[in-house]
């Protein structure tokens, strides 16, 4: 019985596991592959738009953007796939020393932890999470390179996905580095996701007295002047608040991309204020009292 039992433990153990860890190898390794493909198609065919239309300092702005998520996808991945071999190798070794375990003096078992715990939990920890974390941003949809988002109030396109920070470059070309392990944790407005269309609005004040059907008219009026209207639905206005000296209203229409929405907010704030200063609307009313003496 004993002899089985070593038998087991010195020869099947270690050879199913050093199998298992095989298929496991070549079975990520293809995965990781295939994403690869897939993630580099996916930044060569798609359309790289600014998160607002200007004219670029650089020549050929979304070719320049393309090539570097390009190559920021291939390293990451190229790293991936050098790690992978060092990490099964290191996952199989302890699970082969498994059996053997009980024959090391605890001592040294607790000695040999607490030194792994110590190096990986202070000096490793901050590079650890964010290479943990940018390995999962690269697998999954959340952002991708070109993307219009807003993290922390900072709008703008993601224009880096490293293995350790990502870089959005807001609208006005400042560039935001963020460590990957705090952008999992960050609620992400993300424009371009599935597709650029955009729902977007303004909101604004009138007075109170002031024709709602008029001003219906003006805004929708508004909205499908703008070149950057885009004609999938009539221009919508809703009243918001009803406040004692101003009603907030709000008013939405479509454009096809992030990039064009914020131009036609700026279109329908102008050509409101021109047709309200014609039309003779007041954005609010003061009630100004004077005090008895």
């Amino acid at each position: 019985m004993m002899d089985l039992k070593n038998l087991v433990v010195s020869y099947l153990y270690p050879i199913t596991v050093t199998l298992l860890f095989l298929g496991g190898y070549f079975f990520v390794l293809l995965n990781i592959k295939r994403v690869e493909r897939k993630k580099l198609r996916g930044i060569k065919r798609r359309d790289i738009i600014d998160a607002v239309e200007t004219d670029s300092p650089v020549d050929d702005q979304e070719k320049e953007l393309k090539s570097q998520g390009a190559e920021g996808i291939e390293g990451r991945f190229s790293f991936m796939t050098r790690a992978l071999p060092i990490l099964i190798f290191i996952l199989w070794s302890i699970f082969v020393s498994i059996p053997y375990l009980g024959k090391i003096p605890t001592v040294y078992v607790s000695l040999i932890a607490a030194i792994v715990s110590v190096i990986a939990g202070f000096s490793l920890r901050p590079f650890l999470e964010n290479l943990f974390a940018g390995v999962i941003i690269s697998f999954f949809k959340s952002i991708k390179i070109g993307d219009t988002v807003t993290i922390d109030d900072n709008y703008g396109i993601i224009e880096e996905i490293g293995l350790t920070y990502s870089v959005v470059k807001k609208w006005n070309w400042i560039r935001v580095v963020i460590p990957n392990s705090k952008l999992l944790q960050k609620e992400i407005l993300n424009y371009t996701i599935n597709d650029s269309f955009v729902w977007t609005h303004i909101s604004f004040f009138i007075a109170p007295g002031t024709d709602l059907e008029r001003v219906k008219e003006i805004g929708t009026m508004a909205a499908k002047k703008s070149s950057y209207y885009c004609d999938v639905e009539d221009p919508t206005m809703w009243v918001m608040n009803l406040e004692k000296d101003a009603v907030e209203c709000w008013l939405a229409a479509w454009a096809e991309n992030p990039s064009e929405a914020w131009e036609l907010r700026n279109d329908m704030r102008t050509m409101l204020y021109a047709e309200f200063q014609k039309e003779g609307i007041d954005f609010h009313k003061f009630n100004i009292s004077k005090q008895e003496r």
